[in-house]
């Protein structure tokens, strides 16, 4: 197979994914040591990012209060299985043509700088990617201002792993659309208040209205906390905030 742009999103495709972009390494030139791709694999030369949708149906139980479990089986904070293993065969494939390729999923940032650096020009254990950045850099989509990653195909409705490997692609150019229209139905739906309208927060080129995760925590709409972590905010895609995006997005009750 001739690993081009082009058969690399066949192939990504074909192993399970929903979309795929790629970004180049260049574009995480600026990216903290302990989130940048060049520290896990320093011969990196292009990020490939997998998105997997989550299933549309799974939000309606939880809209109606009578089922939570299967939102649960899509849910990345559960760290869907299916995701990860048409990762690992997309990556298998790649390998099977003499290329390395190393899969990333996400992990809770509580996990950063937990060991001790291998030299002192090398970042501490575990370094941990931005997904959210990383899905931007690919051309996926955007971050909303209620700070849930939109894409044009499903919202806020996906999750994301990333491919770190040595081969030199055709990079995907930044999305440059706009999904969220700063509607405001995220804060509104909100019973936690957790979302500040009132103010933006900047992180690099994302930016997002201020959450305060602590009232984030205590949401009983369908929020779903991360594994391993302390500090992150839950995933938000089955709260009450997530659900309103994607009325609003798609028109539909869910």
């Amino acid at each position: 197979m001739i690993l081009n742009a082009e058969n690399i999103k066949a192939l990504a495709r074909k192993c399970g994914a929903d979309i795929v972009g790629i970004a180049p390494i260049e574009r995480f030139k600026d990216a903290p040591m302990n989130e940048n791709p060049s520290q896990i694999k320093p011969d990196t030369k292009s990020v490939i990012v997998m998105g997997f949708r989550i299933l549309r149906g799974a939000l309606v139980g939880i809209e109606n209060g009578t089922n939570w479990g299967s939102y649960a089986a899509c849910d990345p904070s559960g760290m869907c299985t299916y995701m990860q293993e048409a990762t690992y065969h997309f990556c298998r494939e790649i390998e099977n043509n003499g290329y390395e390729a190393l899969p990333l999923i996400r992990h809770s940032y509580d996990l950063r700088n937990t060991g001790v650096p291998v030299a002192p020009d090398r970042a501490a254990p575990d370094v941990i990617i931005d997904m959210e950045y990383a899905a931007y850099a690919s051309g996926l989509g955007e971050m909303g201002m209620g700070k849930l990653f939109l894409t044009p195909e499903f919202g806020p409705r996906q999750v994301f792993t990333a491919v770190l490997t040595e081969l030199e692609l055709e990079a995907d150019e930044v999305f440059s659309g706009k999904v969220c229209d700063g509607c405001g139905e995220c804060v509104k739906a909100c019973p936690a208040c957790a979302l500040d309208s009132s103010s933006e927060t900047v992180q690099g080129v994302l930016k997002h209205w201020p959450l305060r995760v602590a009232s984030c925590q205590i949401c009983q709409t369908g929020t779903s906390p991360r594994p391993y972590s302390l500090g992150l905010e839950p995933n938000r895609v089955g709260a009450a905030c997530g659900r309103a995006c994607v009325r609003h997005l798609e028109g539909k009750k869910c």
